[in-house]
């Protein structure tokens, strides 16, 4: 995945690490490795969801850019080149990061937004909200569709490799 490291159009730097690395370090800085597994899990789906997305969307491409996500949070995911990733949160990407979210009848992954339920709200799934699910009993797919619908289901990649870009 290569990761502008910045805001899409600030003057940053792009580099390119491989996709487990760059979900690890997201939902290192994203969610915290004491929430209950089902809540951890619901929120890695939507983490590889949203970049997935972009990924198979070639959103950035498209647009003329020379990266796949940025480290915005404003516009993608919150990601923080090489740093320290939790235990808990290594190990949980290390066997789901092959998982996402779909439609039902639909391979691409969706737009997964999501944010923290407590400073900002959204359309998408709450963070914190998802917590609150696990607390209650809720398995990680309740969560995913108690936001994002009941046709979402949560699919496992058959293949997983580097898809060269098509775009233009």
């Amino acid at each position: 995945v290569t990761v502008h490291l910045g805001s899409p159009g600030s003057d940053a730097v792009n580099v390119t690490v491989p996709f487990v690395d760059y979900i690890k370090s997201v939902a290192s800085s994203e969610i915290y490795p004491t929430w209950p597994r089902e809540a951890l899990l619901a929120n890695i789906n939507a983490e590889v969801s949203l970049v997935l997305n972009r990924l198979y969307t070639e959103w950035y491409t498209s647009q003329g850019y020379d990266f796949d996500v940025s480290a915005s949070p404003a516009f993608d995911q919150y990601y923080v080149h090489q740093r320290e990733v939790f235990n808990t949160i290594d190990t949980l990407v290390d066997e789901y990061f092959d998982n996402y979210i779909a439609r039902k009848g639909f391979i691409e992954p969706i737009f997964a937004q999501f944010c923290d339920g407590k400073q900002s709200a959204c359309s998408g799934l709450s963070q914190w909200g998802s917590v609150d699910l696990a607390n209650n009993g809720y398995q990680s797919l309740d969560i995913v569709q108690y936001y994002y619908g009941m046709d979402t289901e949560i699919r496992v990649a058959p293949i997983v490799q580097v898809i060269p870009n098509s775009y233009p």
